[in-house]
């Protein structure tokens, strides 16, 4: 048995962690071999000191961060293997490691998010526009949301997202709204091709496509990428395969 804290830091938000906590649920659902405890940064700011204090210098097996190191991480990597999966920005605090194989560097390792399904599907829903972060969407025969700051709201979809940006966060989010029934349109992003496949979104190069792309993403040919992307997605980031990702890292840590 061997014994792993996860830290998820407050650089990571609420869609990256949500993808984190459901990586969590299937690494213990799929492996007896590992005690998984999961600490996120703002549960452990409210934590009385001497627990933070004590929680720091537990000499698990293993310490995973996940985002932006906090100070007393030095703490940790001295008396435990420490693993580090880096979001953008963030400098090094353990055995590298990223979501994605597109920014993959020498001597670094992929680990797999995974997406869980969560509501029924209902084809006969309202279908709607959705958006965030103010982008301009041309109004129409169909409903605009702006689903800023909401994305862990848990009900199934129907319609199209329009990405903002091809980011690997904007992948992650494409990869939750997709498992709750939205087709998803971005400009050209590998990052979206590694979680959707090169045929799981429509693709545009300007806001002039964008009543071209949305009258395609509210008809048939919406609902068929919408369900060729979750196909593509839930075959290459099953749980099992997220497990198999992360124990394989975590061997390597072990053994190095």
């Amino acid at each position: 048995m061997h014994t792993c804290n996860w830290f998820i830091s407050s650089s990571v938000n609420g869609v990256l962690e949500q993808v984190i906590q459901d990586m969590a649920s299937a690494l213990r659902s799929h492996s007896k071999d590992i005690d998984l405890n999961v600490i996120t940064a703002g549960e452990f700011q409210h934590r009385p000191l001497t627990s933070r204090i004590r929680e720091i210098f537990t000499k698990r097996e293993i310490w995973h961060l996940f985002g932006h190191a906090p100070l007393w991480w030095r703490i940790v990597k001295l008396h435990s293997r420490t693993v580090h999966t880096k979001l953008e920005g963030d400098a090094w605090g353990g055995w590298p490691s990223r979501f994605f194989a597109e920014c993959l560097k020498p001597g670094e390792s992929v680990v797999l998010p995974v997406f869980n399904q969560l509501g029924a599907m209902n084809p006969d829903s309202g279908k709607a526009v959705y958006f965030r972060d103010k982008k301009n969407i041309p109004a129409g025969d169909y409903e605009v949301l702006d689903i800023s700051g909401k994305i862990v709201r848990p009900e199934a979809l129907s319609g199209i997202y329009i990405a903002d940006a091809p980011t690997p966060r904007e992948a992650m989010r494409a990869g939750i709204l997709t498992m709750r029934g939205l087709c998803i349109a971005s400009p050209k992003s590998a990052y979206i091709e590694e979680i959707l496949g090169p045929d799981g979104y429509f693709m545009f190069s300007s806001d002039d496509e964008l009543p071209r792309i949305i009258h395609l993403g509210l008809g048939e040919r919406g609902r068929h990428a919408a369900i060729s992307a979750r196909h593509y997605l839930k075959s290459r980031r099953s749980h099992e395969r997220c497990t198999d990702s992360l124990i394989t890292l975590y061997r390597k840590v072990i053994t190095q």
